[in-house]
């Protein structure tokens, strides 16, 4: 959720700021675009702190999450893989 609110809050900022200079101003839209993107990186970045680091930990949180638990199967089936792995990794006999 609070990547929703600072998704927005950013968004916001840029719109004001781009529409300020484009319409209010007649900047070229490019121009306009460019440092209404500056402008709202650096405000939410210097003063939206707290609101940032925890979107970002709400990105990390969505992104660790498991499906599922894994099945004995499953663990057995990892395991036999990982011991293939490290036997072709590290052979026990140099000339093979």
């Amino acid at each position: 959720m609070q990547l929703l609110k600072y998704t927005v809050l950013r968004l916001g900022i840029f719109l004001v700021v781009f529409l300020g200079l484009w319409m209010g101003l007649k900047w070229p839209i490019f121009v306009a675009g460019l440092i209404g993107l500056i402008v709202a990186f650096a405000v939410s970045y210097l003063f939206f702190n707290k609101l940032r680091i925890s979107a970002g930990q709400d990105v990390g949180r969505a992104f660790n999450k498991t499906s599922a638990s894994k099945t004995k199967k499953q663990l057995d089936d990892e395991a036999v893989e990982d011991a293939f792995d490290d036997a072709r990794r590290n052979p026990t006999d140099p000339t093979a």
